[in-house]
């Protein structure tokens, strides 16, 4: 049966049980790593475990898990297998689906076979197509997403998708549809549903991030549940090759209050650590 591929915005239309996609993945999905539990996300999301796919839509140069994302790294698992996999993470604990976007259609399959319900949050870069939103709606309970680039340019070079600022926004409006609910689990105030939005600053690059809080801001509102990072690490590979300075981060976490967000997260410069990166054994 032909599975002629064209999920997320670089529509290639690979025919996956042929031959792989941009996105370097075939007909079965390649999981990476299960980390169960998993605690290096957001505290709103409550407890998870953690699925990480290899493969990737995009081309970040400075990716963390470049070893499992440029080779689409993993134990190939069929739908039924996945759908396993998820059913024997530990019960209570929310699914986070690491980078999912070029394994929609898996996805969709074996939430079909799964026979526990639980919280999934879908960990995407942002670059997906609004179709794409509207059918991983359906199994998501919170998208956790990044916004990345407000610049083309530099979207471009580090990423290699010029149309990410105005793809990436149309994706996440769409996903900003879905209300926020928040819970009492456990003591802590914790996220149900809704929308989380991530934004990693890079070195040297203190204007993209201005530009995209600003696009956040005007687009989605500061009610918005932003995450701004400092994490970046040099990956050895590619750029950006130099450590963020704390006074570009101060700059921007300094502008996003000056916008009025007034609710999620700022980041320790103690995560800009090797360490927090899976260690997926290559």
């Amino acid at each position: 049966m032909s599975r002629k591929c064209n999920d997320c915005p670089r529509r290639c239309g690979t025919d996956r049980a042929v031959s792989v996609g941009f996105c370097g993945v075939g007909e079965l999905v390649p999981v990476a790593k299960i980390v169960d539990p998993f605690y290096f996300e957001e505290p709103c999301l409550g407890k998870l475990s953690a699925v990480f796919f290899g493969g990737c839509n995009l081309r970040c140069s400075y990716c963390q898990n470049f070893l499992i994302s440029r080779g689409a790294v993993g134990t190939e698992l069929s739908d039924s297998r996945l759908a396993e996999a998820f059913d024997n993470i530990t019960d209570g604990n929310a699914l986070d689906l690491v980078t999912p976007t070029h394994v929609l259609s898996a996805l969709e399959r074996a939430f079909s076979l799964t026979k526990k319900r639980r919280r999934v949050i879908y960990n995407t870069s942002g670059y997906e197509t609004e179709e794409g939103v509207i059918r991983a709606s359906k199994f998501t309970s919170v998208f956790l997403a990044d916004y990345k680039y407000a610049e083309s340019g530099l979207a471009r070079k580090f990423s290699l998708a010029p149309d990410y600022p105005e793809v990436a926004l149309k994706a996440i409006k769409l996903m900003h549809e879905k209300s926020d609910v928040w819970e009492e689990k456990d003591g802590n105030k914790v996220l149900t549903q809704g929308l989380v939005v991530r934004h990693l600053v890079l070195p040297g690059q203190v204007e993209n991030s201005i530009k995209a809080l600003d696009s956040i801001a005007a687009e989605l509102g500061t009610d918005t549940v932003i995450s701004l990072m400092s994490q970046f690490t040099p990956n050895g590979q590619g750029e950006p090759n130099v450590r963020l300075k704390k006074i570009e981060y101060k700059i921007v976490a300094e502008h996003a209050l000056k916008l009025g967000f007034n609710s999620g997260y700022f980041q320790s410069f103690s995560s800009a650590d090797g360490k927090y990166t899976p260690d997926f054994k290559i």
